[in-house]
């Protein structure tokens, strides 16, 4: 928070520097680490986009993330706040609120026309990101197979950077004059986010896939950039590039990001073009700023007071040579994805020369002289750990507002989404640290964790055959880890094994009672075991506790239609298809029982639908010809009819009834 007379300061620089009311292009590339772009000295990058931009503007050289995970990072970067403040801790069982202020929302107040085009499930609008945004275009949906409902199709998961690209021009170009109507748009890309898998000519472009990706990502911006040129804007838009976290190539015998929090996935790339007519002084900061500095800094080139919830500062001064201390000299990070499985959330207070992390098992580095974080100096350097304990103990305690939110009950289906996105969770926090009852510490549990993470990967792309051994071995040599038993009993479901899927989610159930993802598989389990009865009570206390969870009502619908209760399982089908308009099983179950009841134009919307969903579906467009008929529309049953037929002979029908 800036006090009334610097405020006065700032904006009067803010004044001289900036255009009349400039638009502003935020762009977030997902999991880029600083050292992998070419500006910032990686000679492998292929970045010329990048790289014109820093030339161009400003490149800040050590730029911290709050949280090394997507949704929690980018409620720092939109709110100008620590999690701590926005509430968003985790990528799952949470969603940011209706405060803190967001750029969007404030912006908008200030006459921005405001958008948004996001590249992955796990920033849907449902996760509160949406606030402040006229249009927030995320056109991803989670298509349920007919075949294996519990695996997702990572492609409708995620969309590639050309494609979000494309989106949010196409948005630019219905845009009024910018002259009279500002406007603000933020466009997210995911490709560098695992699994590393980019378009062919960038991956034969550089080795690495993952360098290809972040090269793809740089040619889909170029796009942008000339957009904005041809339309002669670029020079007065305010364009900010940064990322949400780092990635992790076995540093610390880590990979990919959110289980520690070493600078390896913590550092991210941070470069500000400015509108035209700013006048900065610095044009490569060596001085460390983090991320929740953007949102102030984007206010106060556009002279907009930010806020007293952002915690962040405004770098203009900065820029303009005005002060060499940006920030507060301190920045906080943590992690609570560890806690996912049951074992200690790590926090870390970073400053200019040393970096103390706060575990069960301490750790103190000297960045200076180990940028890489090796030589852990807790035990040799006892005076420094312990006033960085009890400055981080501090730190906390001012940007801690009050009782942090409470993690919600995560829905199974966000639970295999987002497996499909490579990120292992559960349906339910663990308990957190409580005096004389220290979680394990995360370093002593990496193995365990790898395995976890490997063989969950392979269940959400389908591939038990691969993982049930990796998961056999390891709930026989621990058979209390919860997402072991979960993720064994998903893997014997899938394959068939019933009795052995009951077995592993018996254990789960008894390893932590509370959670309902084992709770909602057993349910399962027993339906496919035709134990319908015994199946009920187990989604019944799921559907209480989720009542917006689809697969829920999918499943209560399934038995119902087995016990041949029409009624309820019409309706339940119809639940979960108003929660998921995409669920296609769901949708034709639906018409399929209205059909069967005589209600055949209501039927028939259902069809369309499903076929619309599944132009191959050749049951839907048997069943669609079906209600036409009967409904006495010959003219459109009849395409069907042979649609039908082309796709699958055993629909075709005599020629005496055609």
């Amino acid at each position: 928070m800036q006090s009334s007379l610097t405020l006065l300061g700032i904006l009067a620089l803010a004044a001289a520097a900036r255009a009349a009311s400039p638009n502003v292009v935020l762009i977030t590339i997902d999991t880029v680490r600083a050292d992998r772009v070419g500006c910032y000295g990686y000679r492998q990058a292929h970045t010329p986009n990048l790289d014109a931009l820093a030339k161009e503007g400003v490149l800040f050289r050590t730029v911290v993330a709050s949280v090394p995970l997507t949704l929690p990072s980018h409620c720092s970067i939109m709110t100008g706040t620590y999690p701590t403040v926005h509430g968003v801790r985790d990528n799952l069982g949470y969603t940011l609120g209706e405060s803190p202020p967001t750029l969007a929302s404030i912006l908008k107040q200030h006459g921005y026309s405001t958008a948004a085009f996001v590249g992955a499930d796990v920033l849907d609008p449902g996760r509160g990101l949406n606030r402040g945004f006229d249009t927030y275009s995320c056109p991803l949906r989670r298509k349920i197979g007919r075949n294996n409902l519990l695996v997702f199709n990572l492609v409708e998961l995620r969309r590639g950077a050309e494609e979000v690209v494309v989106d949010a021009l196409g948005w630019l170009s219905a845009q009024p004059n910018p002259a009279t109507k500002p406007f603000f748009a933020w466009i997210h890309l995911y490709d560098p986010h695992l699994p590393y898998d980019p378009p062919a000519r960038f991956r034969a472009l550089v080795r690495d896939p993952y360098d290809g990706e972040i090269a793809y990502a740089d040619y889909a911006l170029g796009r942008v950039f000339q957009y904005l040129r041809d339309h002669h804007v670029y020079d007065s838009t305010l364009i900010v590039v940064a990322s949400d976290h780092g990635e992790s190539f076995g540093e610390h015998g880590e990979y990919a990001h959110g289980y520690f929090i070493y600078d390896t996935t913590l550092l991210v790339p941070f470069i500000v073009k400015p509108p035209s007519g700013a006048g900065l002084v610095v044009r490569r900061s060596e001085t460390p700023v983090r991320t929740i500095d953007i949102a102030p800094t984007v206010l106060q080139f556009l002279a907009i007071a930010p806020p007293p919830s952002m915690q962040g500062v405004g770098l203009l001064p900065l820029l303009l040579g005005k002060t060499t201390n940006s920030t507060t000299g301190a920045t906080y990070c943590e992690t609570h994805y560890p806690n996912e499985f049951g074992w200690s959330t790590l926090r870390a207070l970073r400053t200019g020369q040393y970096k103390y992390i706060n575990a069960p098992k301490p750790e103190l580095y000297d960045l200076a002289r180990d940028p890489e974080e090796k030589q852990n100096l807790y035990q040799t350097r006892p005076a420094v750990a312990l006033d960085l304990k009890a400055k981080l103990g501090n730190l906390l305690t001012r940007i801690t507002p009050g009782e942090p939110p409470q993690r919600s009950a995560v829905a199974p289906s966000d639970l295999a989404a987002l497996a499909s996105l490579g990120y292992v969770a559960t349906s339910a926090p663990i308990a957190p640290d409580t005096p004389g009852h220290p979680l394990p510490d995360p370093k002593d549990e990496l193995q365990m964790f790898k395995t976890l993470s490997s063989a969950t990967q392979m269940a959400a792309e389908g591939k038990c055959d691969r993982a049930l051994p990796l998961l056999t071995r390891l709930t026989q040599e621990q058979p209390g880890v919860y997402l072991g038993q979960l993720t064994l009993a998903k893997c014997e479901l899938t394959s068939g094994n019933y009795s052995a899927a009951e077995s592993a989610l018996d254990s789960a159930i008894h390893a932590n009672p509370g959670h309902l993802d084992a709770v909602f598989y057993k349910g399962i389990c027993l339906f496919q075991e035709n134990h319908f009865k015994e199946a009920l009570p187990s989604l019944q206390l799921v559907e209480k506790a989720l009542p917006n969870e689809p697969y829920v009502h999918f499943y209560l619908g399934s038995i119902y239609e087995r016990e041949g209760a029409a009624g309820p399982a019409l309706e339940e089908f119809q639940k979960c298809a108003a929660l998921d308009p995409n669920f296609e099983v769901a949708v034709y179950k639906a018409g399929f029982l209205l059909a069967k009841s005589g209600k055949f134009v209501e039927a028939i919307d259902e069809f369309k639908k499903v076929a619309d969903m599944d132009p191959g579906n050749a049951s839907a467009h048997f069943n669609l010809a079906l209600a036409y008929a009967k409904s006495g529309n010959e003219s459109a049953a009849r395409p069907e009819f042979e649609t039908a037929c082309k796709l699958d002979a055993s629909k075709c029908l005599p020629h005496d009834q055609q």
